[in-house]
């Protein structure tokens, strides 16, 4: 059996786990740096006078082009497992992501439920608050090593992380040898633009549905066009079916291009969001909010590859909305193409017999010592040492070779990678 990796569970993430259980017939690793599912989908919670508020923060919908029929056909599944339910276009606001041949859902309980759906069907081993520090192909594996954990052996790693950009968890954010993987070329195909945006969202005291109502009319959302902190107010608790008497939840969103300390922009986004809808700031018994460095892609990525394969023994592929668009369908394209590169190249290379580097493990390695060999725990003469040039960082100076690829690096490099050094007597 195989050991895959996905990095990211956003909309592409959960998509390629779903799609590579079917086509490898196994459960798959899912690591995700934050507390629970959803990227861009995630959703926010606060109780309000004993009442479980819940706000999506990203995106509000799962645009769906009716006309792809593997993401309509995915979206469909998700609506058989009651997590996404279809939404009456006219309760929307015009949107340029939203054309008026698409379809739109709502995620049941939160736009997150989206994805912790497709994350159930595929049975996947996700674990959450697992952010990836280093990527380094050793033989025929990849080891994947995170900032909370020991590093982990897998034969297969797709990544769904945002393209290089301002965000935390960007592609250039994720170090390794993986990285020379990547031609220049490349590295300049996955700096997509995107806007930046703020999100905000109010959780308010009952008594307020007069004034939502006032403001809202008939619709879920409303642009404004005459407001400088606020765009898009997205009545939340109208979406989700909640009484209307009870706390009510609003969503703001910036105009594109949002730009200072996010906590800054709070109390004025606040204040600009409640005399757009006509209440007091008192009304505001709880807030959030979010910055989206990386928000929607701003270009037309109609002409690129769905995803890109950046190895292919052992087999690395990168994969996200920003080879597509920032929709359903286009973060659906890219898990599927990614999906049937991936079992593709599993295929190609055969079965491979895996291995998790456990905590602390040490593998077989041996220590250059005056132009002799010493095995770990043997102990030697360390009066001289041969200098070499590690192949991780180019120092220069003693280092340690590895039998499993046969490269050398230096004690820092070894001990980052492995946990502790061989037993030599190099000290720590």
């Amino acid at each position: 059996m195989v050991r895959v990796l996905v990095i990211g569970a956003g909309c592409t993430g959960g998509a390629v786990a779903l799609h590579l259980k079917e086509k490898l017939g196994q459960v798959v690793h899912v690591w995700e740096k934050a507390r629970g599912a959803g990227g861009r989908y995630t959703t926010s919670r606060e109780t309000v006078d004993g009442v479980e508020l819940k706000a999506d923060m990203g995106a509000q919908y799962s645009s769906v082009d009716t006309k792809d029929t593997e993401s309509v056909a995915l979206m469909q599944r998700i609506v058989d497992e009651g997590a996404a339910a279809l939404v009456t276009e006219g309760e929307l606001a015009e949107s340029a992501e939203r054309p008026p041949s698409w379809s739109q859902y709502r995620g049941i309980g939160g736009q997150n439920g989206i994805i912790k759906a497709m994350l159930s069907m595929a049975e996947a081993e996700v674990t959450y608050e697992r952010r990836v520090s280093k990527i380094d192909v050793k033989g025929n594996s990849w080891i994947v090593t995170p900032f909370d954990a020991a590093p982990q052996s897998f034969d297969c790693v797709v990544m769904c992380v945002p393209g290089c950009g301002p965000g935390g968890d960007n592609l250039n954010k994720i170090h390794g040898n993986w990285e020379r993987k990547l031609s220049d070329a490349d590295w300049r195909s996955v700096e997509v633009p995107h806007d930046c945006r703020f999100s905000v969202a109010l959780f308010l005291k009952a008594g307020c549905k007069k004034n939502l109502a006032k403001f809202f009319e008939d619709k879920v959302e409303k642009v404004v066009s005459d407001c400088q902190n606020v765009e898009l107010l997205i009545w939340q608790s109208r979406k989700d079916g909640a009484d209307p008497d009870g706390p009510q939840v609003v969503v703001l969103h910036t105009p594109q291009g949002a730009k200072g300390n996010k906590q800054a922009a709070l109390p004025r986004m606040i204040k600009d969001g409640c005399g757009t809808l006509g209440i007091p700031t008192g009304a505001v018994q709880a807030s959030k909010i979010i910055t989206w460095y990386q928000s929607q892609v701003t270009t037309n990525q109609s002409r690129r590859n769905p995803c890109h394969v950046a190895s292919a023994k052992p087999p690395l592929i990168l994969a996200g909305d920003y080879f597509t668009s920032s929709t359903f369908t286009g973060c659906a394209q890219s898990a599927q193409a990614a999906a049937s590169e991936a079992a593709r190249l599993l295929g190609e290379s055969g079965p491979v017999e895996s291995s998790t580097v456990e905590p602390k493990a040490v593998k077989q390695a041996e220590l250059r010592v005056n132009g002799a060999t010493e095995s770990r725990g043997s102990g030697g003469d360390k009066s001289s040492s041969k200098r070499s040039k590690c192949a991780e960082c180019s120092y220069n100076g003693e280092c340690i070779l590895d039998k499993t690829d046969g490269n050398q690096y230096c004690k820092k490099c070894w001990k980052a990678y492995y946990g502790k050094l061989p037993s030599t007597g190099m000290g720590a």
